[in-house]
């Protein structure tokens, strides 16, 4: 117990006991400070684990001690900033492309160009995405109605050779209302009865007069038309030449053998000529159904306007516009759409209308300019009613309504400009129009 009470005096007074005791107290002493500094580190770095990028950017610069750290945090904080605005960007613009309310669809590309700016991105790229994705779909849709047209046209230029067709193989004089096909019967459209009783007529005539030519009376009006507009064919083929001439020579004197192989040759030359204008007419008829489905659409459209030189072509069509002024400006518009199969919508509409007004009978300068003014005048008349009635409880007066109509005015004319087509332009702008 005396050599334990010894060892222990001296390793008490044994420096290096010493300073291990003492730091072994102060160990214990600032242990609970340690603790809670270690605490803290960990639930910093919990924290840190659930911060966005641009959070954990924000966090470094508040942690900055120098200007190299602030430096490299703020320069890491721009880019996690323009990363976090293109990942905001890019919802927006899926939304964007999947709705179908234009005016949403602009309130979410300024919502988008916003951020970009506030993000440090380039907005070039989204400026005007609202309208440019509203034309694409226009023009698919305006593509798709073309060829929706072209089948059609083929489909009821079928359907009319199927029924004459079968009422020449029955020996029928009764128009059909349906059609008996491999897949079963189907409904002839009531459009297409006319067309139906006028190509049987036609070829009923057709026969007549070629058995009659046969036997020795005069060619067919169709095809001595057929010869005499195409010369060159008969100049550069002998075989037809002698053809052409066998029939003349024979013509008044009754059938024979000569004649009937002469005539049945040139039969199949113009036959063949036919079919091809047929294929011609077909195309053209597509044309037609495209240009009667767009007056449709115009009429009938609540959300799209379709201007030409300031005038609203739905009230052209509904109203405004003549019979006679209708009908021309859908043919100008189906020749300009045969022209130009490519051709937008708006194109189209302007071909037409311009091609209309060069149709009509002319009209003196003065009284050309004397319409104009009263078309103006009573569009003017029209805004400043719809004004006057969309603000009842204002007291405005007639200069602040001729303001308030010039501004309209105003853009009207600018709306009309942005949606005119390059071949109007080319045109009009020369006219100072």
């Amino acid at each position: 117990m005396a050599k334990f009470g010894q060892s222990f005096i001296q390793s008490l007074t044994n420096p290096g006991y010493s300073q291990g005791m003492f730091e072994l107290g102060s160990e214990l002493g600032q242990a609970p400070a340690m603790a809670a500094e270690k605490r803290k580190r960990a639930g910093m770095l919990e924290d840190i684990k659930d911060m966005t990028p641009l959070e954990t950017a924000d966090y470094a610069v508040g942690k900055a001690e120098t200007p190299d750290q602030l430096i490299a945090a703020k320069t890491a904080r721009n880019a996690a900033l323009k990363t976090s605005g293109v990942q905001s960007i890019d919802i927006m613009q899926q939304q964007l492309l999947t709705e179908t309310d234009p005016v949403r669809m602009q309130e979410l590309e300024d919502a988008m160009v916003a951020v970009g700016k506030q993000t440090g991105n380039d907005v070039s790229k989204y400026s005007g995405l609202a309208g440019k994705t509203l034309a694409a779909r226009d023009t698919a849709a305006w593509k798709l109605t073309q060829q929706q047209a072209e089948q059609q046209a083929v489909v009821d230029a079928r359907m009319v050779d199927f029924a004459v067709n079968g009422m020449f193989a029955t020996g029928s004089t009764d128009l059909p209302t349906v059609l008996n096909t491999p897949n079963g019967e189907v409904q002839i459209p009531e459009n297409l009865r006319d067309d139906i009783q006028a190509e049987y007529a036609k070829r009923a005539q057709a026969g007549a007069d070629f058995q009659a030519a046969i036997d020795g009376g005069k060619l067919p009006a169709e095809y001595a038309a057929f010869i005499n507009d195409n010369q060159q064919l008969f100049k550069d083929n002998a075989a037809l030449q002698s053809q052409v001439r066998i029939i003349k020579e024979t013509e008044g004197k009754g059938p024979s053998a000569a004649r009937t192989n002469a005539i049945k040759s040139l039969k199949t030359l113009v036959d063949a000529e036919q079919t091809k204008r047929r294929e011609a007419r077909t195309s053209d008829e597509a044309k037609e159904i495209t240009v009667n489905g767009l007056v449709e659409e115009i009429i009938t459209s609540e959300d799209r306007t379709y201007w030409w030189e300031g005038d609203d072509i739905q009230d052209f069509l509904t109203g405004d516009g003549s019979e006679e002024e209708v009908k021309l400006f859908k043919s100008q518009a189906v020749q300009y759409l045969k022209q130009n199969p490519n051709a937008s919508k708006q194109e189209v509409i302007d071909a037409g209308m311009t091609g209309m007004k060069r149709k009509i009978p002319g009209q003196g300068k003065n009284e050309a300019r004397e319409n104009e003014e009263a078309r103006i005048q009573a569009r003017r008349v029209k805004i400043g009613e719809a004004i006057r009635a969309a603000n009842p409880d204002l007291t405005l007066t007639n200069a602040m309504v001729d303001a308030m109509i010039d501004q309209r005015m105003a853009d009207l004319r600018a709306d009309e400009y942005r949606s005119r087509s390059p071949f109007t332009r080319a045109v009009l702008e020369p006219t100072g129009l």
